[in-house]
């Protein structure tokens, strides 16, 4: 999975069903091989400056069963290793550790968590501290 996938969806581009598409492809060739992602990194012509509307994007896709939970661990792992995304607002990076870290409070598959997830990035409620 490359980050100029995730740059397309963030700019609407693609919808959730393609990046979905791209996600499992990336998660089935994990799962012959040890359980590790595989990515690419290519130049990208700008930084692209996420903005806490894209990640609440990708919680609306796995509640709405577009997107797979993993996905969210793949795409937060390619987001805090690229140097070609970037935010100046910290809930998105608390989340994407949430996302990397889940532990079982923070289950990516259950519905009430990514609801609360969304409640931090739309600023509806504190990050835990």
């Amino acid at each position: 999975m490359q980050e100029e996938t995730l740059q397309q969806f963030f700019l609407e581009e693609i919808d959730a069903q393609d990046l979905q598409e791209l996600v499992q492809e990336e998660l089935d060739r994990s799962e012959e091989e040890e359980p590790t992602y595989h990515y690419q990194f290519r130049d990208m012509d700008t930084v692209h400056m996420l903005e806490p509307y894209d990640l609440v994007r990708l919680c609306d896709a796995v509640l709405d069963e577009i997107l797979v939970p993993e996905g969210l661990t793949l795409i937060a792992n390619i987001l805090t290793e690229s140097e070609k995304f970037d935010w100046e607002e910290d809930v998105i990076s608390e989340v994407c550790y949430f996302w990397l870290e889940h532990e079982e409070n923070y289950d990516l598959a259950k519905p009430e968590n990514l609801r609360q997830f969304r409640r931090w990035l739309k600023g509806e409620e504190p990050l835990p501290v």
